[in-house]
């Protein structure tokens, strides 16, 4: 599972160290290669996150997902290409979008593990 594939929920953790939170991850492995390849890109992770969103407020979180209720839900995308410019700026206003809904959202660049908390 990955980006790629729009309708599924890719991996979902309760992490010991937050037991307060429910993450579900969403694996992107793609390039971001020029402009036009950048906006396929965008709507391919738009897609996902919209997918990720509806199945947290629908509440079919609660019924898939053991111990899922009362749990904080953030969404984080696992990242193995670090962001241009322009999915830094989708990122940013996803997360304050999303931040009013009690959705967190977080960007992982993998390959040195370094998160951008948003």
């Amino acid at each position: 599972m990955s980006i790629t594939n729009p309708q599924v929920i890719d991996i979902w953790v309760i992490p010991t160290w937050e037991p307060s939170n429910i993450v579900l991850i969403i694996s992107d492995h793609l390039e971001w290669g020029d402009k036009a390849q950048q906006g396929e890109h965008l709507q391919l992770l738009q897609d996902k996150i919209n997918t990720y969103v509806a199945f947290i407020e629908s509440g079919e979180i609660y019924t898939e997902i053991p111990g899922a209720l009362g749990k904080s839900p953030i969404i984080r995308i696992n990242g193995l290409y670090e962001l241009p410019e322009q999915g830094e700026f989708f990122i940013d206003r996803a997360a304050e979008v999303l931040k009013e809904v009690g959705i967190g959202l977080e960007f992982v660049f993998d390959e040195n593990e370094t998160i951008r908390n948003m």
